[in-house]
């Protein structure tokens, strides 16, 4: 890990740990791991989105997740694996396709918010999704994630499920 991800990967450290009773809740975006180029409609993870996953696992299993929600895809899944085994609790799988896209953030919201207050969720997406859910919730324009970019986190936190603050992080 080269000098400014380790800054990244300890500011971001730093912020986990401020994040457990900071607020109601709070949220981290995280757009799947690296995947292999086969199969095309459902790849696994690669060997570096395998390291990727338990990098991320590191870094949020002292957020103490109460839930760890993921698309139907196996990519979000296995990047998700590690910090569901760090933790010791299960994925929730909510789907998404064309036809509930539009109602996917607030789907996941609705879920999130239900949770005990000071409680913090993580949900893995891809480059379209975790930019249009935070974008739905803030209500800002978020930055797209490009096709090779894997590093970003994006940390919401919420007060009676409104977003006070977010930041785009890099790990």
């Amino acid at each position: 890990m080269n000098a400014g991800k380790c800054r990244n990967a300890a500011m971001l450290a730093l912020l986990i740990s401020g994040a457990v009773s900071a607020q109601s809740h709070t949220v981290f975006l995280v757009r799947h791991a690296e995947k292999a180029t086969e199969p095309v409609s459902d790849p696994p993870l690669s060997a570096a989105g395998m390291q990727r996953a338990d990098t991320l696992a590191h870094l949020l299993a002292n957020a103490k997740p109460v839930a760890i929600y993921t698309s139907q895809y196996q990519r979000t899944q296995l990047t998700a694996k590690p910090l569901v085994d760090a933790v010791g609790i299960a994925i929730t799988v909510v789907p998404i396709d064309k036809a509930t896209a539009t109602e996917y953030p607030q789907q996941l919201r609705e879920q999130i918010c239900a949770q005990a207050p000071d409680s913090n969720a993580v949900i893995i997406g891809h480059s379209n999704t975790i930019p249009a859910i935070a974008t739905a919730w803030t209500g800002h324009s978020v930055r797209p994630i490009a096709d090779d970019e894997y590093n970003r986190i994006l940390m919401l936190k919420l007060k009676e499920c409104i977003v006070v603050e977010s930041l785009d992080l890099r790990y």
